[in-house]
Formats: structure tokens, sequence, C-alpha cells
């Protein structure tokens, strides 16, 4: 997958964010690497005041919710939202259904894993056209030109895509003109 690292920091951002704590009399800072084979045993080892967590994962829906759990588990404070809320945030049905429950206005939206045989089945009343992309990734992963569809070929072809690609359902919702916030 051509954007496989896409949500990880630079080398560069972290260097900088270690810079930046280290530059503080007595913070003594250490890069630990979230790498299952190697983070754990070197957290078990330390005796850490805080992390400064920019985990991301590696696997599954609730990936970047793994480091921070690891952290709770073990008792060492960190920084950045809890395993819970990342979980939920990277799941966009999930998000989208929680927001639309406390009244916050979101698009119109469906789930699905494989071609569908009419939109308006499915979400009576919208139209073309549709943004398509993967349900649990972030930081644009899985976007393309393509992902904004103008006919039922083309979204087919799009779930089809995310579900090769990405191994996961795609969020297909209305498209809404304007600046993205």
């Amino acid at each position: 997958i051509e954007d496989l690292y896409a949500e990880w920091d630079a080398p560069e951002t972290i260097e900088a964010v270690r810079q930046a704590l280290q530059s503080h009399p007595d913070v003594e800072v250490e890069v630990i690497e979230a790498v299952p084979d190697r983070a754990i045993d070197r957290l078990l080892l330390k005796d850490l005041d805080i992390v400064f967590n920019l985990a991301e994962g590696f696997e599954g829906s609730a990936r970047e919710a793994q480091f921070p759990a690891l952290l709770e588990m073990l008792g060492i404070p960190y920084t950045g939202s809890g395993p819970l809320a990342l979980a939920i945030a990277l799941d966009k049905a999930r998000t989208k259904e929680i927001l639309s429950y406390h009244g916050i206005p979101v698009a119109r939206f469906i789930t699905s894993g494989r071609a569908i045989e009419s939109i308006r089945a499915q979400l009576p009343g919208s139209d073309f056209p549709f943004i398509v992309k993967p349900i649990s990734e972030g930081s644009s992963k899985g976007i393309r030109n393509s992902s904004f569809v103008t006919s039922l070929d083309a979204m087919n072809h799009e779930i089809e895509r995310i579900a090769q690609e990405y191994h996961q359902p795609a969020l297909i919702e209305e498209f809404l003109p304007g600046r993205e916030f």
C-alpha cells in the first residue's frame, strides 16, 4: 500500500519533539519505538515519569489505542487521548453514529464491504456525488481522486479497491461541498 506509513510521524518530527522536551532542565528523554518486541521490554525496565505518546500502532482497527492501553496496564502516565477515545475515533462509522446521537450534524452515510446495487435503496433521498473511503484509516489514507464518485459503477470500484487494499469496509458518505475542518 503506497500510504502505509502516512500516519506515522517523520523521524525529523520525533527528533524535534525530543529536542524540545530535552531542552528543559532536569528532563531526560528516551525515544522508545512502539514496536511490540522492543517497547514492552524497555517499558518494563524503565522507571518512567511520563510518556509523550506519538505511537500509531500496526495492526487492527483499534491500533492507535494499543500503546496507550499498554501504558495504562503498566501504570505509566502518558499524554494524549486514552484507548477508548482512540479506538472509537479510528472507526469513522462509530464516530459518526455517536456524534449524530448527540445532535451533531454529520453527512449521511452507509458502510459496505462489497458492491451495492442501489445507493438510493441504502440512503433514500441521497444522490451523487459521494465520497468513498476506508472506514478505519486516518491521515487521509485510502482517499484518492477516485474516492469522489459520481456513478454507481465508480462507487462499486472504490468499495472493491478499499476491500482489497485495506481489508476493511468502505464508508460511503454524502459529498458536502465547501472547506473541510
